[in-house]
């Protein structure tokens, strides 16, 4: 992975360009090449769990128009201090799961 010397215009480049991915990484900007997802080929579980995440992703958008719920997930999120989104999308798609009996 190439590790350029950008000048202060630069260094706060993130995102694809072409085929280069610019990130940051333990605080520095790196650039590697973009993936390449064209020939990969999901198994049946991965494909269920997009298919839940995806259904976990929704139900967290619409339970956060709810203010009351919306409340509840913000005060939950500056407990665990992670985002409200991923507070929200984690307690659904742990629902999901105890729904379909695939707890252990």
């Amino acid at each position: 992975m190439a590790k350029p010397g950008l000048n202060g215009m630069f260094r706060e480049l993130r995102g694809k360009v072409g085929d280069l991915v610019f990130r940051r990484l333990y605080g520095k900007t790196v650039v590697s090449r973009a993936p390449d997802f064209s020939r990969r080929k999901l198994s049946a579980a991965q494909t269920a769990h997009c298919r839940r995440f995806r259904k976990a992703s929704q139900l967290a958008k619409l339970a956060l128009q709810d203010p009351k719920r919306k409340t509840a997930y913000a005060a939950k999120a500056r407990r665990q201090k992670r985002p409200l989104i991923a507070v929200a999308t984690s307690d659904c798609y742990k629902r999901l799961i105890n729904q379909s009996g695939m707890a252990s």
